[in-house]
């Protein structure tokens, strides 16, 4: 018998008292095993590398010994699996198994201990249930006053909810890693190669840019392509809530606000103004901290991505007005006023089943002598075609999947219809 073949895995659900009968191969069977097992440790996550590959490499040769004595496994492909075990070990036990799926992008467990797998957007349920020990276990790592806690451990990002919010729930998302840029988008019809290319002209001339959408995963992303569209000497500044952005990277300074008491939030925005970087990336779910953030920026910055979560661009445009006319205690004109003296554009993304997001609507946010706020739609994704109003070099590029230059605006635009 080899890693590759296939066992009959029989549980047992009690709750329903039926057994549940699964084929699945030796390897996914062993690790399984290996994560009962561990999960079962309590100083487990105390232990250094050595050690804990010195017990998996112990528990699967007793393993092998005992109950699967027909088994043959070089010493070298034993190691090879205890290193696989350890690198998708996260302390979950049984769910580590389906985090470990590269399809898989999250897990949940609702109360009953039924376990749910997301993939292609959609959450399926599992022919397995997480013991109400593991789920214990899980739960107890992440002790809080809180009915949710919500907490970023490595590529996962995991929620507990209890009651009164709900009933007991863990939900654990793998936390992507974007290395797209604006050049890879059109070949899966998230946007056009005019698009794209309009899109880098805005970032290299440093216009300052709403993000908004439903999906806080689809608006990061795209924040993220954003972010790897500028360039690499680019200094950028993050200030975000999420947990769903990458750690600092070179050239990339990260603040996470979402523990920071209103003291500290302040004098964060203060240092991060200090930093004058080319380009500060907001993603801030918390209202609050939202308008202490928003009530700070001048109409004098330049280079500016900002996210928002809302149905719409005239509802993301209506979370920057209030929050003006709350701060401030301002007219609804002069709060619009001052939102488009300091944005330039709002980018509308649609959360879309395969593809992730696309982008929905642009608008170029302006004003005039009688209208304090005014919003033209440029791009605008209709019954499967990107209508775009753009300028003529841009829309000559819809066949283009790569973004070499980037023209400058001329005075001129007029309006395509493109199919996708």
């Amino acid at each position: 018998m080899t890693l590759s073949a296939r066992l009959r895995k029989i549980d047992k659900d009690s709750k329903h008292n039926v057994e549940i009968v699964e084929e699945v191969p030796f390897s996914e069977y062993i690790m399984e095993a290996l994560s009962k097992k561990v999960s079962a440790i309590p100083v487990w996550n105390e232990y250094d590398y050595v050690k804990q590959f010195e017990l998996v490499l112990s528990f699967l040769e007793n393993k092998l010994d005992t109950e699967f004595v027909d088994v043959r496994l070089t010493e070298a492909e034993r190691k090879v699996l205890a290193e696989n075990f350890l690198k998708t070990n996260n302390g979950f036990g049984l769910l580590d198994r389906f985090l470990a799926k590269p399809d898989v992008s999250a897990v949940m467990v609702n109360s009953f201990g039924s376990i749910y797998v997301q993939e292609c957007d959609e959450f399926k349920k599992t022919a397995s249930v997480l013991s109400e020990s593991q789920f214990f276990e899980i739960t107890a790592k992440y002790r809080s006053d809180s009915p949710i806690v919500r907490v970023r451990q490595g590529k996962l990002f995991i929620t507990i909810m209890k009651p009164p919010v709900s009933d007991n729930m863990i939900i654990i998302k793998k936390i992507k890693d974007i290395n797209e840029d604006l050049s890879d988008l059109p070949a899966i019809g998230q946007i056009t190669a005019g698009i794209a290319s309009f899109f880098r002209f805005l970032l290299t001339q440093r216009k300052n840019i709403v993000i908004s959408g439903l999906s806080n995963a689809s608006i990061c992303e795209f924040v993220q392509i954003l972010q790897n569209s500028l360039s690499d000497n680019a200094r950028i500044a993050i200030i975000e809530d999420s947990g769903f952005y990458r750690p600092a990277l070179d050239n990339v300074s990260s603040f996470s606000v979402s523990s920071l008491d209103e003291l500290d939030y302040e004098f964060l925005l203060d240092s991060v103004n200090s930093l004058s970087s080319d380009y500060v990336i907001a993603d801030i779910s918390d209202n609050r901290k939202f308008i202490s953030y928003y009530s700070q920026l001048s109409t004098t910055d330049k280079g500016i991505i900002t996210a928002v979560k809302a149905e719409n661009v005239d509802e993301a445009s209506a979370k920057f007005i209030n929050a003006s006319m709350v701060s401030s205690k301002c007219t609804e004109k002069q709060a619009k006023t001052r939102f488009a003296g300091i944005y330039d554009y709002v980018i509308h993304v649609e959360n879309v089943k395969g593809i992730g997001f696309r982008v929905d609507s642009v608008m170029e946010v302006t004003s005039s002598k009688t209208t304090a706020l005014v919003m033209n739609e440029i791009v605008k994704f209709v019954d499967g075609v990107f209508v775009l109003d753009l300028p003529e070099e841009f829309v000559a590029r819809e066949h283009e999947y790569q973004v070499s230059s980037v023209p400058v605006r001329p005075a001129r635009s007029f309006r395509a219809r493109l199919k996708s």
